[in-house]
């Protein structure tokens, strides 16, 4: 009893240390740079994402803290370490820097983005799109180019996608952060990693897939069928679950927009979005998604309605210049608005760091 004892001190004097940085600040990461936080851009019950300057070089930047004893940021880490190293991943923020202090948090420091497409979408009149398929496609060639590297999201939604900073070159091109919830999908020999028995719930109710309500293994398939009830929500200006609070009622809803109230939910929506939610409901467990023609869907429709990625979109003043991004076989409401910037601090049901 005594040695359990002393065991149960010692975690509580870890967890006694946990601090988050504040603002004003100055941190060195790993590369012996110092940041001063400047702003709080975001902030949850496991950490904050503030603005800082990179003061040898008075860049603007990212810095995301979380607590020494909650933190899942090694995972994010992970991710972005092989993002900014694989040339077809356009799609995610530029990894500056990282670094720890420890016993109290843990930091990794990015590239600054603009707004949220959840904060965007509700800055809107009709919290809707009128080019949602445009921010469809590059969203989707994101979620492609994650699974590429051999990572799930399994928090797929507007809140985890922002346009780039305005004043930066790439500032159409829409990014996907806040990997605190992905996992390895595939083993070292690139096979497909056996699902597990019952490893509870992960991502967030309004854009979990029906497998995540069932609290089963994620897989692929499901982070495209969160993509598709974002690209919904994008493009009609809700969900028809949107006031429910309830996950039970929330996963009925889904399955009765699947049959019964398929018509209603696909309303004003381009049909060739029938046939995408068909072509993700027939996937399996391990099966590659046809990401190529869920593309050629969207891009079809754009072709025979005269939508180009050089068109504005609605939270731009002006036109600018063309953006392409697609996939190829080569480079194989009133809900409350998400405030956070940059990389999120997530997600509504986090497991520990053991647990992902």
């Amino acid at each position: 009893m005594a040695d359990n004892n002393n065991n149960n001190n010692n975690n509580n004097a870890k967890c006694e240390k946990d601090r988050l940085p504040l603002a004003n600040d100055v941190i060195k990461g790993d590369t012996g740079k110092s940041y001063r936080l400047i702003q709080v851009l975001g902030e949850g019950g496991y950490g904050t994402v503030f603005k800082a300057i990179d003061e040898s070089s008075n860049r603007t930047v990212a810095l995301k803290a979380e607590k020494w004893s909650k933190t899942v940021l090694k995972i994010e880490l992970s991710v972005l370490k092989v993002t900014n190293h694989h040339k077809n991943a356009k799609h995610f923020c530029q990894l500056i820097d990282h670094g720890k202090q420890p016993h109290e948090y843990m930091f990794i420091v990015m590239s600054l983005l603009g707004p949220d497409l959840a904060r965007l979408r509700n800055d809107q009149n009709e919290r809707r799109f009128t080019l949602a398929t445009a921010v469809g496609m590059q969203t989707l060639t994101a979620l492609f180019e994650l699974h590429q590297i051999g990572f799930l999201s399994r928090d797929v939604k507007p809140g985890n996608f922002a346009i780039g900073n305005r004043d930066d070159e790439l500032h159409r091109l829409i990014f996907m952060f806040d990997f605190g919830l992905s996992r390895k999908y595939m083993d070292k020999n690139n096979n497909i990693i056996p699902p597990r028995k019952e490893p509870g719930w992960r991502g967030t109710t309004r854009y979990g897939s029906l497998h995540a309500h069932l609290k089963q293994d994620l897989s692929r398939r499901d982070d495209l069928e969160s993509w598709f009830y974002a690209l919904v929500e994008l493009t009609k200006g809700s969900l028809p679950w949107r006031m429910a609070t309830d996950r039970a009622k929330v996963e009925e809803l889904k399955k009765y927009a699947r049959v019964d109230g398929r018509k209603d939910f696909l309303s004003t929506c381009p049909k060739c979005y029938d046939q995408i939610l068909s072509l993700i409901d027939g996937l399996s467990f391990e099966a590659t998604p046809p990401y190529v023609e869920m593309q050629k869907l969207l891009d079809t429709y754009c072709s025979e309605n005269n939508i180009s990625m050089g068109q504005k979109y609605d939270w731009e003043g002006e036109a600018t210049s063309s953006l392409h991004t697609s996939i190829t076989t080569q480079s194989v409401d009133k809900s409350p608005t998400d405030q956070v910037r940059a990389a999120a601090v997530p997600g509504e049901s986090r497991p520990t760091k053991h647990e992902i």
